[in-house]
């Protein structure tokens, strides 16, 4: 039977401390010495402690010895020195003793670091036991939130329970939540899984004032542009007018009034954009999936076109499969092709050709393609082109003329069809815009 280490070092001292009572018996019995007994006893004395210290040295160089195996690792089989292994432990202890003290600090001020942030954190296991949560948490969370709970012991919330069995099944996600404590409040909630050790890292983000000021610039958006429509309108009518009825004869006031109408139409286009942005964005843009024939649409575009490309010479071609049927919103997919077919004649130059073609990226859904060869767009700027107002090159955007939201308003309507839009490098040169969409299906059904 084996005894464990404390019984051992326990069985050793009783032994010692035994051995020395009988050895003091045998020099010395009551106030005499023995004298013919004091050798005996003294080589006694030496064998004990001699037996003592063999049998303590060779249980802690065991010990010694089998930590630095261990240290060292199961495919490491080098014979190891006992005495060496005490030196390394023992000039070791002060390095790991500081590391630990470094650690430690370190920890403290993370934990202080996201108890502070204004972020809520939130760490656990695959059985959803809470390892951690940061002051935030219980602050304005969940306040009775315990280290080693359930996570959803005491606590009711729908939408974050959804959240979360969700976010099991993704690496990261992210989704914006209302609550817990009024609808008012609306939280970023972002997740990290750490697959090796089944834990789930959760972030709360407010995003309240966010979503607050983001509806009050969409409203100043909606109304100043509700404004300006009447009193461009005038401009335009008067303009207009003026030139219909020569009622100004004045070479300089004609070209005057031409410049007006000009401006009053590329106003009212602005408008017209910023109205229909304003509107996707607050989610009153009707949308209806139905089953479409995207090469009679691009034909369409394709043909109200024409005129801009009449002083280029540029020419357009349609290379879309005839028997290609997609789902979508006809009138959404014909402003997205024309707002990219309308891009591409402006940056190239005269005489070239712009392709509209499409290409299946797997069984369910296609890509749509308008492929040109004009001066193409920097890497860097490719994610960008699809921002309102965004310009690569200002200069040559005042020269060309557009309102900088075409592609913006192409992007918001993909998003509400629930697709993706695009922009990559046509080599040599030039670009290729594309929407991937889905392909055709039995189906049709209404989104608001």
């Amino acid at each position: 039977m084996k005894f464990s280490l404390k019984i051992r070092i326990f069985i050793l001292i009783v032994f010692t401390v035994l051995a020395s009572f009988l050895i003091s018996a045998i020099i010395l019995r009551g106030n005499e010495y023995f004298s013919e007994n004091i050798l005996a006893g003294i080589s006694l004395f030496l064998i004990l402690i001699l037996a003592a210290g063999t049998t303590l040295y060779r249980f802690l160089r065991d010990v010694v010895i089998q930590a630095s195996r261990i240290i060292s690792g199961p495919a490491n089989n080098e014979e190891i020195d006992s005495e060496s292994a005490f030196d390394t432990l023992r000039t070791s202890t002060a390095v790991v003793q500081n590391e630990l003290e470094s650690y430690s600090k370190q920890l403290s001020f993370i934990s202080n670091l996201l108890s502070r942030m204004g972020q809520g954190v939130i760490l656990v296991n695959e059985d959803l036991n809470v390892m951690y949560f940061n002051q935030t948490i219980t602050k304005d969370f969940f306040p009775e939130l315990k280290i080693g709970d359930d996570l959803f012991k005491n606590i009711s919330y729908p939408a974050f329970k959804k959240f979360i069995k969700k976010a099991w099944e993704k690496d990261e996600y992210t989704k914006e939540i209302a609550g817990p404590r009024t609808i008012k409040t609306v939280y970023l909630v972002s997740s990290q899984k750490f697959s090796n050790d089944n834990q789930l890292l959760i972030v709360f983000s407010d995003i309240s004032k966010l979503k607050t000021l983001e509806k009050m610039r969409e409203d100043f958006i909606g109304n100043v542009s509700h404004e300006l429509r009447t009193p461009i309108s005038v401009i335009k009518a008067n303009s207009e007018t003026l030139l219909s009825t020569k009622l100004i004869k004045d070479e300089n006031a004609i070209n005057f009034t031409k410049a007006i109408q000009s401006q009053s139409e590329r106003m009212a286009t602005i408008v017209n954009e910023l109205l229909s942005i304003s509107s996707m964005e607050s989610g009153d843009y009707p949308i209806s999936l139905d089953k479409l024939n995207i090469k009679n649409i691009v034909d369409s575009a394709i043909k109200e076109l024409k005129p801009m490309t009449e002083s280029s010479n540029i020419k357009l071609v349609n290379k879309i499969s005839e028997i290609t049927h997609i789902i979508g919103d006809e009138s959404a997919i014909k402003i997205i092709i024309s707002n990219y077919i309308t891009n591409a004649i402006k940056h190239s130059p005269d005489d070239e050709i712009i392709e509209i073609d499409n290409e299946k990226i797997d069984k369910d859904f296609c890509r749509i393609k308008v492929i040109d060869n004009g001066i193409g767009i920097a890497k860097k700027y490719r994610e960008r082109v699809f921002e309102r107002f965004f310009r690569v090159d200002k200069g040559r955007s005042k020269k060309i003329g557009g309102t900088g939201l075409g592609l913006s308003i192409s992007k918001n309507l993909a998003l509400m069809m629930g697709y993706s839009v695009g922009v990559e490098s046509n080599e040599p040169k030039g670009s290729i815009f594309y929407i991937d969409v889905k392909i055709h299906q039995e189906t049709s059904k209404e989104v608001a």
